[in-house]
């Protein structure tokens, strides 16, 4: 794709005009909506990117690669409140739908790895983090901690390759 090319050779703004042209064709796509945020990202229109992934949530909530996008761009402009709330929004959904469908253990991990940054990244702006525990970015790692665990012994019986990858998660969930 266009796009795809022009982001790897970073053209962002050329790309935009083309993802959008795509969207025109598949207005759902799921692919090409990210695309479109992720290159507003990279051409530093953080406000422009918020709306858009926020218009994008606002006809489907449910979509919860955009909320992670959204939220680690909220991280990222140090917005910890609004990073917290689109997390924990999303963890109420994942928590309404079945535990058996694919990807809802590890996607919990990943929104609980990034509650708990926001967490260490409140009490770094504070200034006194060096000599207090955090207790809440503890709690999000250790239920992170136990959720990969049953990620991982979910996949045994897969491909080992998903099995590493797995338990390499795991092995960067520290605290």
């Amino acid at each position: 794709m266009v796009g795809n090319a022009l982001m790897d050779i970073q053209e962002p703004e050329e790309a935009i005009k083309y993802y959008e042209k795509a969207l025109m064709i598949d207005p759902e796509d799921l692919s090409l909506i990210r695309e479109v945020g992720k290159a507003l990202v990279m051409t530093h229109d953080y406000n422009k990117a918020i709306r858009y992934y926020e218009n994008a949530l606002r006809e489907d909530p449910n979509l919860l690669d955009l909320r992670t996008d959204l939220a680690e761009l909220y991280i990222k402009l140090k917005d910890f409140d609004k990073g917290r709330e689109i997390l924990i929004e999303a963890l109420k959904y994942l928590k309404s739908i079945d535990e058996s469908e694919v990807d809802t253990k590890p996607k919990k991990v990943h929104y609980l790895l990034l509650m708990a940054k926001i967490f260490l990244q409140e009490d770094i702006q504070k200034g006194d983090y060096k000599f207090k525990a955090n207790l809440d970015a503890l709690g999000a790692l250790k239920e992170a901690r136990n959720i990969q665990a049953q990620v991982i012994e979910s996949c045994r019986d897969m491909q080992s390759d998903s099995v590493d990858k797995e338990r390499t998660i795991a092995g960067d969930i520290n605290f």
